[in-house]
């Protein structure tokens, strides 16, 4: 009886959770990363696209992943040509994952996104092959719906071919380098990428918001329905609602636009990025089928040939730099949680606008422009028709350029970071046949107005030899909206002169000038390009704000090394000079010449010698017997005072220098040396602000600093951290090459070492690295299981040092 009684009771719970199944509301949209438990192996494999293909072998991996950066470089690669792409091997990989959808039984559409495959992808699902997509920084989808099981597992197979480089000047990385999405939803739906919110302010500051949504019947029958809205401001609180309906034939689509009143808008900007919250239910017969949530912030963007950008109506200098896609040694899978310290660094140099050089970055660094207030020119593309290597045909963008440039529209035009579209960078038409570049960006200008009329657009011009069949000014110059040059200041008060309606932006500079200092034992910024900035230019975006792999100056260089900060986001002593204009808050900075490396500086030739940033240090630690040195103080404010160990030794005006850079020739003696600079604050008050450089003694211990002490073990979170050698007062030996080493307990992994030196090829995932400077960068990556991760650090001769992580589900 007992047993019967067990089986009865079982039968009853199956069947009443059956009935709950059967019987519940079903859930509006899912969209969720799919990044967990893939399966990867490099080469080509035969038949690894099938659904019975046996995978067991494969090495486990979770999503974004880049193979290429987990591999030695070599320079006998062929990446290594021209040096593009920092000598890193090329090749083919595939993924597979099994999919569980079982518990999207109510959902009739299904969709794959990838935001980001490196190269020639090849797509396949439960076998069937969906197609190519050979871009590989554009996002992209399928429809899946047709192929869907929901009562077995579903395989999703993914090819990726990088044999074929260098394809870029720059690391490209390889596989499945951005997150992948499932989009779950009903046959009457919202399709991917397919709302759109705009919105004007009046003179009252009052803004209208038009919102546009596009609506897709895949059912078999016509359909009613009806569109809830709600808009919620940066404070949580209803701010406006609404309801439309609508009635689409089977295989219809149209698009809903409705407009919205908001009074005293919180408005978006540099300072106080405020967003809104706007939503859109999908409803049929009062029960939702689809839901979309787009963040918009409400901001006037304009350009004035007079005037430069305008941002809500007052003029706003963009103080930019420009970025490639890579994280140093992270490679092209970047976690937000870099970018977010990454961007934090370029605020802390006052910077407000990235240029996202040349193609399409990961949309969550676009939210984070969003949520912390950068300006952004969105670029799609480097060369055109022809390719950058040999003048040959790029098919990439000869074939595939309509679909690619309208899904990148499609997906960026909801974010208030983005103020300008870039269609292209020193297009080689422009060179090469300037009537076919004309051609080329009057299409797509036309393509990009079509999607998104709220924005302008631009090309990022470039200067050459008349004798490469150049105009100077380009031709392209003249059909453009917004006039983007690269490396031409000084021709822009003589243009805006000849062609007053033009708009202009310095879309690339140097910091040191367009030539290479005769002397690099002279510091002087007087080429600097911000010298030439005219109050009607839009702004300037320098090259680079970060060091990145490719375009190195050749073996062992991995990368471009003369940006504002190193890979690992460490600040570099120029870069001051830069915030010294960027910055709007008082600020001084003391650096020192170092006299060795300008010596052999002066010794180098290339193509980057001309890039070399002024030889600079942030310490004051040298030999009692170095002499003199030439202190380099970079302020915002006009007075200064040098003090060393209590004693001022020097007063100057920052008017005194032609190139608003303070020099002071100053014996070394060990101690403290203390820059003061003065200002009048709002009420008319002298104030003063600080800096100071402390000799370091003999190298004593390491420290570590955490930037968080919690991690979350559910979304696999980042710490970052930074290792130093110090002497035993706690200041930092900035001669310390140490090997250190270290040793990971808990739930995690380290993810990666980077000590910012693009010559260091310390094989991929050591647990070791030499220091650089004194100091270098640590990111762990917490596991999928809460636990402490403890780090401990070590080096010989030095005080070893250790930190805990808490982890949380």
């Amino acid at each position: 009886m007992k047993i019967i009684h067990w089986i009865v009771l079982i039968m009853t719970m199956v069947l009443a959770t059956w009935f709950v199944y059967r019987t519940r509301e079903p859930q509006p949209r899912v969209e969720t990363n799919i990044d967990l438990n893939w399966r990867f192996i490099q080469g080509d494999q035969e038949g690894a696209g099938e659904t019975d293909f046996d995978d067991t072998r494969w090495q486990y991996i979770s999503i974004p992943h880049d193979w290429m950066i987990e591999y030695p470089v070599d320079h006998s690669n062929r990446s290594g040509i021209a040096v593009a792409s920092g000598h890193y091997p090329g090749g083919i990989g595939w993924y597979r994952k099994n999919l569980d959808l079982s518990e999207y039984q109510d959902k009739d559409k299904f969709f794959l996104l990838f935001e980001g495959v490196y190269m020639d992808a090849d797509i396949y699902f439960n076998g069937t092959h969906l197609g190519q997509h050979r871009y590989g920084y554009s996002s992209f989808y399928h429809d899946v719906s047709s192929l869907v099981r929901t009562d077995s597992l579903n395989v999703i197979a993914v090819r990726t071919d990088c044999s074929r480089v260098p394809v870029d000047r720059w690391y490209s990385g390889a596989g499945i380098y951005r997150h992948v999405r499932l989009i779950a939803t009903s046959s009457l739906h919202i399709p991917v990428w397919g709302s759109s919110v705009v919105s004007s302010v009046d003179s009252f500051g009052n803004a209208a918001l038009s919102v546009s949504l596009e609506i897709e019947n895949h059912s078999r029958k016509s359909q009613r329905f009806e569109i809830g809205y709600d808009i919620v401001d940066p404070k949580g609180r209803l701010v406006a609602e609404g309801k439309s309906s609508g009635f689409l034939k089977s295989g219809e689509k149209d698009t809903a636009i409705n407009s919205f009143s908001i009074e005293e808008a919180m408005l978006w900007s540099t300072q106080t990025p405020q967003l809104y919250a706007v939503n859109c239910y999908l409803m049929d017969h009062n029960r939702q089928i689809d839901h979309t949530r787009t963040l918009h912030g409400i901001r006037s963007a304009e350009f004035d040939p007079d005037r430069g950008f305008l941002l809500n109506g007052e003029k706003v200098v963009l103080k930019g730099v420009c970025l490639h896609h890579d994280g140093g040694e992270l490679g092209a899978a970047v976690p937000m949680e870099s970018w977010r310290r990454r961007l934090l660094q370029l605020k802390e140099l006052g910077v407000n606008a990235i240029r996202l050089a040349h193609n399409p970055h990961a949309p969550g660094l676009l939210d984070l422009c969003d949520h912390m207030g950068f300006l952004v020119i969105d670029e799609m593309y480097d060369k055109w028709e022809i390719d950058w290597q040999a003048g040959g045909e790029n098919p990439i963008m000869k074939d595939h350029w309509e679909s690619d440039l309208a899904d990148f529209i499609r997906r960026d035009r909801n974010h208030p970071s983005v103020v300008l579209w870039s269609v292209g960078n020193e297009t080689l038409e422009q060179r090469n046949d300037p009537d076919r570049g004309v051609v080329i960006y009057k299409e797509l200008m036309q393509l990009v107005r079509s999607i998104d009329p709220s924005r302008e657009v631009t090309c990022a011009l470039h200067h050459g030899e008349k004798s490469q069949g150049e105009e100077v000014p380009s031709r392209m110059m003249h059909v453009s909206p917004v006039v983007s040059y690269n490396y031409r200041t000084d021709s822009f008060k003589t243009w805006h002169e000849k062609y007053p309606d033009q708009v202009f932006i310095a879309s690339e500079t140097k910091i040191y000038g367009t030539n290479r200092p005769e002397d690099y034992q002279v510091i002087d910024f007087s080429d600097n390009s911000w010298n030439d900035m005219e109050p009607f230019v839009a702004g300037q975006f320098i090259w680079a704000g970060i060091d990145y792999l490719g375009e190195s100056a050749g073996w062992p260089d991995r990368g471009f090394r003369n940006g504002l900060m190193l890979t690992n986001g460490f600040i570099k002593p120029h870069a001051w000079y830069i915030a010294s204009h960027y910055r709007e808050d008082p600020l001084v900075k003391l650096t020192v010449k170092d006299s060795v490396l300008a010596d052999s500086l002066n010794n180098i030739s290339g193509w980057q010698a001309s890039w070399v940033a002024p030889p600079l240090v942030d310490h004051w630690s040298f030999e009692k017997s170095s002499g003199a040195k030439e202190v380099v103080v970079f302020t915002n404010c006009e007075k200064i005072e040098l003090h060393l160990n209590d004693s001022l030794i020097a007063t100057h005006n920052r008017s005194a220098f032609t190139d608003g850079v303070i020099k002071s020739r100053i014996p070394f003696e060990p101690g403290q040396l203390v820059a003061h600079a003065y200002y009048n604050d709002e009420r008319g008050k002298m104030v003063k602000v600080s800096d100071t450089l402390t000799t370091a003694y003999e190298a004593y211990a390491l420290a570590m600093h955490p930037d968080r002490e919690q991690v979350s073990s559910e979304n696999r979170d980042m710490v970052h951290i930074t290792t130093e050698v110090r002497d035993s007062l706690g200041i930092l030996n900035p001669h310390s090459d140490h090997m250190v080493s270290y040793q990971l307990n808990g739930p995690g992994k380290i993810r990666v070492i980077d000590n910012g030196d693009l010559a260091d090829h310390t094989p991929p995932g050591s647990s070791s690295r030499k220091m650089k400077k004194g100091k270098q960068l640590l990111i762990l990556q917490a596991g999928s299981e809460p636990g402490d991760l403890i780090i401990s650090a070590s080096a010989d001769g030095l005080r070893p040092s250790r930190v805990k992580i808490k982890t949380k589900e």
